[in-house]
């Protein structure tokens, strides 16, 4: 599981953004976004790096990665 800090997400359409470009490389993953907090919490298979580059390539930058 890994906590994505993520400045650019302001709105719950950003949110459905990123877990549909999420969702089209690994269908089962679980994400779960706080827009206050301006974080992601995902549990996935795939590699953190790989969770990173897709979000980025989405159009939102990410901060941070931490796992846990």
């Amino acid at each position: 599981m890994y906590k994505l800090k993520i400045e650019s997400m302001n709105c719950m359409s950003c949110v459905h953004n990123i877990e549909d470009a999420l969702k089209e490389t690994d269908s089962s993953i679980d994400a779960k976004a706080d827009v206050k907090n301006k974080t992601l919490t995902v549990d996935s298979k795939l590699p953190a790096e790989s969770i990173k580059k897709i979000i980025e390539d989405a159009g939102y930058p990410v901060a941070s990665v931490t796992q846990g």
